[in-house]
Formats: C-alpha cells, structure tokens, sequence
C-alpha cells in the first residue's frame, strides 16, 4: 500500500527513511504524510532510535554536501571532531521535528525482548526489530517505511512511498 492510502485518524509508526525522503523533497508522498500528521490528520509516532537514526544520517548527508568528509564520513567526523561545529542544518531538522506533529516514543528495556524474537522471526536488523517491538507496545498496526526489508513484518500493514525520486 502506498502512503497516500493511509486513512485519516490513523495512528502510524514512521520510519527514518520516510522523513529523511520527506525532508530531502525525494518523495511528495513522505512530504505529504508529514504534513498531515503536522495537521493533526495522522498520529505520527517516532521512536527514540528512530530519530537518532534520522539526526546521525542527516549529519552525515551535511558533512558530505559540505564536502568535509571523503568515503568513510562517520569515521573522518568521529577523528577530525572539530568538523562538527560547522554542521547545523541537521540539528535544525531534528529541531523542526522535534516541534512538529509527531510524538517521540521511547525504547523501554522490555521492548528488547520482543524485538529478539522479531528478530528471528522477521529476519530483522537490531534497530529495525526495536522500532516495532515499540509499534506493538503502543498497539500500532500501521508502518510508514520505504524499508523492503518489514514486507515479512506479519501482524503489521506496511504503507510505502512509490513516488522517490534518487539524485
């Protein structure tokens, strides 16, 4: 299903990848999704690790357009860390979303027992697994991803964006 299909009133876990292609403009579809849960129209719901995912990538994608960094970008930033003073933008955005319509959830300790079996059973990487070990806690049913990688995600429905535009 794609973004645009999410009914109003809807509560729905989003992914870094769906605000990281909202906040590029990549995808109309993010853009829009974002703008309804700004409206109040969706209940956008965030983890913690999903917005650090979001604020590490987005710093990281500064550092590169900046021209700052070369191959290894995490690297060179973690060895050079003066670089980092001239990076805003990313903490901007983190701000913005931080202030907008989304509620941030926090990843509570028992939540890793859940996200071990999703783990297993879903084929899923560590953060991925948490994210929804936090969505079913929270009794969300609604994924908002552009990750191929929650299709086997059973109990969940998966809305992606089918509109992104890579430069």
């Amino acid at each position: 299903m794609n973004l645009d299909e999410l009914r109003n009133g809807t509560r729905v876990l989003i992914d870094a990848n769906v605000l990281i292609y909202g906040i590029r403009r990549s995808s109309l579809q993010c853009r829009g999704l974002l703008a309804r849960c700004d409206t109040g129209a969706l209940e956008g719901i965030i983890t913690t690790t999903i917005l650090a995912e979001f604020s590490h990538r987005r710093m990281i994608e500064e550092a590169k357009f900046k021209g700052l960094v070369g191959s290894n970008p995490a690297r060179a930033l973690g060895e050079n860390r003066g670089l980092l003073r001239s990076l805003s933008a990313y903490a901007d955005e983190v701000r913005d979303l931080l202030g907008g319509g989304l509620f941030v959830e926090p990843v509570l300790p028992e939540d890793f027992h859940l996200a071990l079996e999703f783990q297993q059973k879903f084929t899923l990487l560590t953060n991925d697994s948490l994210n929804l070990a936090v969505g079913r806690r929270l009794g969300l049913s609604e994924l908002a991803t552009a990750d191929k990688g929650f299709d086997s995600a059973q109990g969940f429905i998966v809305y992606k964006p089918t509109d992104i535009v890579t430069t």
